[in-house]
């Protein structure tokens, strides 16, 4: 059984955001045709609890541990700005965690991104060894966009002692008025469990759309667990990329060499650019490289909400325990 919960979602004023250049695989998008409005621009970005790849030296060992040396959460915060995406998806997010900190990721990466946050923690901890207060762990979704819906779901897991993930969906009014549902996962890192898990995602997604898969899969594009995501959606990737998609390991003295990072798209939209953000900045940052794509988004029908209008973005209450979604302090 999925245990499911709402989530609050707060509005937050945007700021225009600067591209620092990232350059895109594919043609411009210049077509409107019937997706009407500019294309929606959105990442995928393991981060990895914002510790980098730099050469440190560790603190001593203590229990709760100290803040690791290469935590850099302000790094994470301007790869993002110069990939000048609308929806960005992260994984290994921590919230009070001491290994960072003890801050509040999903809190400061919307403050200093100036973006809607959308948190789903799948780990949800009273004070122990990681920490002296509670604290979570899991994923997050930041917008430009209004946020319309945000809700986390725990996946099943194959054995009782596995590490608990999650699929966080929250809904964004894209510009032409249209709502686009965006989903985020972190699958396991065993086979095992990614065959429990992939099957919940897939029937968790069902027939939603227009809809956007993102996330840190753990498995390679020819692994059989991936097959019922691959008969049905559009892979970004295979559809208008270019090369190999390698988004890991990120590290700044060797090349990535897995593709385990995926952007999956219904039908009803058009992918017209992907790449993998392969500079020296990111490969610093984290040890995942962001997968960016764009999309053209189809025109609303009349029952999916007219013109955008930003007071869209309403609050929720938040439903059970370890999903808390919450807005930046403002």
């Amino acid at each position: 059984m999925h245990t499911r919960q709402r989530i609050r979602v707060s509005r937050l004023t945007i700021v225009a955001i600067v591209a620092l250049g990232l350059s895109f695989i594919g043609a411009a998008d210049t077509q409107s045709g019937n997706h009407g409005g500019p294309p929606l621009r959105v990442a995928s970005y393991n981060i990895h609890h914002g510790a980098g790849n730099d050469t440190c030296t560790p603190p001593p060992v203590t229990t709760p541990p100290q803040t690791e040396c290469a935590m850099n959460l302000e790094r994470i915060a301007d790869v993002v700005r110069g990939l000048d995406v609308d929806v960005v998806a992260f994984q290994e997010v921590d919230r009070f965690w001491a290994r960072s900190g003890y801050v509040d990721q999903a809190s400061r990466l919307g403050e200093l991104l100036r973006m809607n946050v959308c948190y789903g923690g799948n780990l949800d901890h009273q004070a122990d060894n990681h920490a002296d207060r509670p604290h979570q762990y899991g994923t997050l979704i930041l917008s430009k966009r209004p946020l319309l819906s945000c809700w986390n779901t725990l996946l099943p897991r194959a054995a009782t002692n596995t590490e608990q993930r999650g699929l966080l969906h929250a809904v964004v009014r894209a510009q032409n008025g249209a709502p686009v549902h965006i989903y985020n996962t972190h699958l396991h890192t065993t086979i095992a469990e990614r065959t429990v898990q992939v099957p919940a995602v897939d029937a968790l997604i069902g027939q939603t759309s227009p809809s956007i898969l993102l996330g840190d899969l753990n498995a390679q594009p020819t692994e059989t667990t991936l097959a019922p995501l691959q008969a049905r959606f559009q892979d970004a990737w295979v559809a208008v990329g270019a090369g190999d998609g390698f988004t890991y390991p990120a590290e700044p003295d060797a090349p990535p060499n897995r593709r385990i990072d995926y952007a999956f798209l219904t039908s009803d939209l058009t992918v017209t650019e992907a790449a993998v953000a392969i500079t020296p900045d990111t490969a610093m940052a984290a040890d995942h490289y962001p997968l960016v794509i764009r999309v053209r988004v189809p025109r609303p029908n009349h029952h999916d909400g007219g013109p955008d209008h930003d007071d869209d973005a309403h609050d929720h209450d938040d439903h059970g325990d370890g999903h808390h979604g919450h807005g930046p302090g403002r």
